[in-house]
């Protein structure tokens, strides 16, 4: 690996990574390609993939497929182009063990150190859901549909943007694109908390999501789709967002980032203009499997048949085995995959 040890490299800026990256020195282990899975109707090798966020573009998408996760989700990509925020976008955590609903509320601490053991992995980032213009994500999502593998599936996250009208057409409007550009599977991303505008906070509000769920549905017909929501803590809360859901989805990723006010050691913000970011790593792994049991019994309770996906935490082939013991039906890894890019493969070759 490089000098920063992960793929993304967190000492420069998005803009460099999404040029250069990832930075992958080893090469892929081969494993034996068995497409004996079905996610959504597809026949996958298996049910592992990457998250939206670390995949940013098409050389992100074919290089962890050659890694041999499946379930590859092309990092939120919007109707209009999209900056940035500002780097620093990621830092270290300081903080040490699970964090508990009781911990909301508290302010974390980062660090420049990175923890030398990958299950103690935690940070903080804020990127903004940056997007380049349509025509071109759409010619580079072309590109990594053309370069997967048997048994991989190209998922692409969609988000609306306020400021482009009804926002419900937006995310509309920019999952048909992605449609037309060869996405198998759509995913909308209603739960980034690191956006100033509401397109980041829809997934707590059952009637605006299920809007949105219905409007995207009806722009892609039969393509699956996915939503991608945040941590709910009122158990009635989420009941009611998935019940409103329900009817227009194929499944739900649960979760994402936990958003957490960061500081340095003087209690400066760690990002500087921005006090409060997305959690992710090992500290969030205990609130994503709490709620992806949550959905499981939701699901059991109401007979749904919608697909359950669980993020959050998941950095070992351990934590794989735990998400799956909660009869989920696929898991991905962020935070994971880009500190220990071999996951898939460690994984596959345990179950050989």
């Amino acid at each position: 690996m490089s000098r920063h040890d992960g793929t993304y490299d967190i000492a420069s800026s998005y803009e460099d990574n999404y040029q250069k990256g990832p930075f992958i020195q080893e090469a892929p282990p081969q494993r034996v390609i068995s497409p004996t899975h079905t996610f959504l109707g597809f026949a996958v090798n298996s049910r592992l993939g990457v998250p939206a966020g670390p995949l940013l573009n098409a050389n992100w998408i074919l290089a962890y497929a050659s890694l041999g996760f499946d379930l590859l989700v092309y990092k939120t990509v919007r109707t209009v182009a999209t900056p940035s925020h500002p780097h620093p976008n990621c830092i270290f955590l300081e903080t040490k063990g699970l964090i508990k609903e009781q911990d909301f509320g508290n302010r974390l601490l980062a660090t420049t150190k990175q923890p030398s053991v990958i299950d103690e992995i935690s940070i903080t980032n804020s990127f903004g859901m940056p997007s380049r213009d349509p025509k071109m994500w759409q010619e580079d999502i072309q590109k990594a549909k053309r370069g997967l593998g048997k048994g991989q599936v190209l998922i692409v996250s969609v988000v609306g943007t306020p400021d482009q009208g009804n926002l419900a057409n937006d995310y509309a409007k920019g999952a048909s694109l992605a449609v037309d550009a060869g996405a198998d599977i759509i995913e909308i991303n209603l739960s980034c908390p690191n956006v100033v505008g509401g397109e980041g906070s829809v997934f707590t509000d059952p009637i605006f999501s299920s809007t949105i769920s219905k409007a995207v549905k009806q722009a892609i017909g039969s393509v699956p789709l996915i939503i991608k929501i945040g941590y709910v803590r009122d158990t009635t809360k989420l009941a009611e967002v998935v019940k409103a859901n329900a009817p227009h989805i194929d499944a739900i990723s649960s979760l994402n980032t936990l958003s957490f006010e960061v500081v340095n050691a003087d209690g400066s913000s760690a990002l500087p203009g921005r006090l409060r970011s997305g959690i992710c790593g090992s500290v969030i792994r205990g609130c994503a499997i709490e709620q992806a049991k949550r959905v499981v019994v939701l699901r059991q309770k109401e007979k749904y048949d919608f697909v359950i996906i669980g993020v959050g935490g998941v950095m070992t082939t351990d934590h794989i085995r735990q998400f799956l013991n909660c009869e989920i039906d696929a898991v991905m890894s962020a935070t994971g995959a880009m500190w220990n890019p071999h996951l898939a493969y460690q994984y596959w070759q345990e179950g050989k």
